[in-house]
This record gives structure tokens, sequence and C-alpha cells, in this order.
């Protein structure tokens, strides 16, 4: 499969600059990575970016890799010479998702990674066949796991981290969706009605058009709004 899309929309268009999602590509690794960064926490779009890089350098974590990830982190602060309060803040970790496929070197099988609410939905041109870490608009209430800059933070992740492998065919029809929280909690909850609108979209401002509406109506939470779409061509 391919990259056929990669859109994102920030909270506010007005201010693209803090949009706290992140994502990389690599066709020719046959890796995707999206991470959305928690906004309540310090300089979360550093973060996101970071573990996107990393992941798509070395797409393997363990407690060596998170290591790396977060002294490359660190490396963007001097803390002596913050205020006090960014101090306090900064001790307080950044924390974001990752969602990661790597796909077969013959793309008939693929690898995932999802920590957090960051969601993969496979679409077989028909329905919704397959989604994950998430299954229903229900489960994005609850506060996710989240990868942190705080080592202890990451025990629970490190010691059972969220994967999943899907075995794929070559329906020309069929398309993989990444998407961050809001997305994705806004298609689990009617993906007979939404799933295809996601098909028809063609481009950026169509993408955009369909978030303001879905944000206007209620329907979608104003967040940061990543989607990446993956076909067969």
């Amino acid at each position: 499969m391919l990259p056929l899309h990669r859109w994102t929309v920030a909270k506010q268009q007005s201010e693209p600059d803090l949009n706290e999602d992140a994502s990389a590509v690599s066709r020719q690794r046959r890796t995707y990575v999206l991470s959305d960064g928690a906004s309540e926490s310090f300089s979360s779009r550093r973060w996101a970016k970071v573990l996107v890089t990393k992941f798509l350098r070395k797409p393997s974590i363990d407690e060596e890799w998170l290591r790396q990830a977060i002294a490359s982190y660190e490396n963007a602060f001097d803390r002596e010479q913050m205020s006090w309060s960014a101090q306090a803040s900064y001790d307080r970790g950044s924390f974001a998702t990752l969602l990661a496929l790597v796909f077969d070197d013959d793309h008939q099988g693929l690898n995932i990674l999802g920590v957090g609410d960051t969601v993969v939905v496979l679409d077989d041109g028909e329905e919704l066949r397959a989604s994950f870490p998430y299954t229903e608009a229900e489960q994005f209430r609850a506060n996710p796991l989240l990868l942190s800059t705080i080592p202890d933070r990451n025990s629970a992740l490190l010691a059972a981290l969220p994967t999943a492998y899907w075995r794929l065919d070559r329906n020309p029809k069929a398309r993989i969706y990444c998407m961050t929280d809001a997305l994705g909690a806004w298609l689990l909850a009617n993906s007979e009605e939404r799933l295809p609108v996601l098909r028809s979209l063609g481009s950026r401002d169509e993408f955009v058009e369909i978030v303001e509406i879905a944000r206007a109506d209620g329907v979608m939470r104003r967040d940061d709004s990543t989607l990446l779409v993956l076909g067969w061509g």
C-alpha cells in the first residue's frame, strides 16, 4: 500500500503552528507513523515530532529506544534558563500517542503499534473491517496511557506494548485510515454513515470542510485532527 493523502488541521485554523500532531512517512521502509501530543503537557508538539522521527529511523521500541528519544527531546531545552513555572511544567513531563504501521516486504501483512488513542482503520471499500487500538467511540472517554518524557511513566507500556498484525489482500478498493483521536471518535461513533465521507475526500480543502462542519455541529471535538490515507493506488 502507498500513501494517498496526508492532511492535518489545527484546533484553530488561524494558529497552525500550535498543531501538536506529527506524522512521518517512508515508502522505502514501508513505515508510517502518527503521534498526537497531549495539549496539557509541556511542549508536546516537540515530543510528538521526536517520537515519529525516532520510530522512522528505528522501528522497534524498548527501554533504550525511549532513553534516546527522551535525550533528543531534552536537548532542545535549557531548564536552568526557564522561569520557575516553566521548570515545574517541564518537570511534569510531556506525553504523546504513537501509532506506527510497518508493512511486510510484500505488503500482504501489516504490523501495528498503537499507544494511546490514535487509531488505524481498515476499510474494504464496503465496510469497516477492523480498527486498532480502539474499536468503539466510548473508549475515547477514558484517559489513555501515553509515552512520556518521564522514564518511570513508561514502565507499564514497555511491559506490554499494544500491537496487532493484519493480513491484507489486494482489494483495489481497500483503504487504511490513520487518524488522531477527535477524528477517530467521530468515525467510530457512526462508521456506517461517516466512512463513506472519508472515502469521498480528494483534497485537503475538503478534509478541512468536513472537520469544521463536524465541529460546528458538535459531533467532533475541537482538537488537532490529522488523517493519513493509504491505498493500492
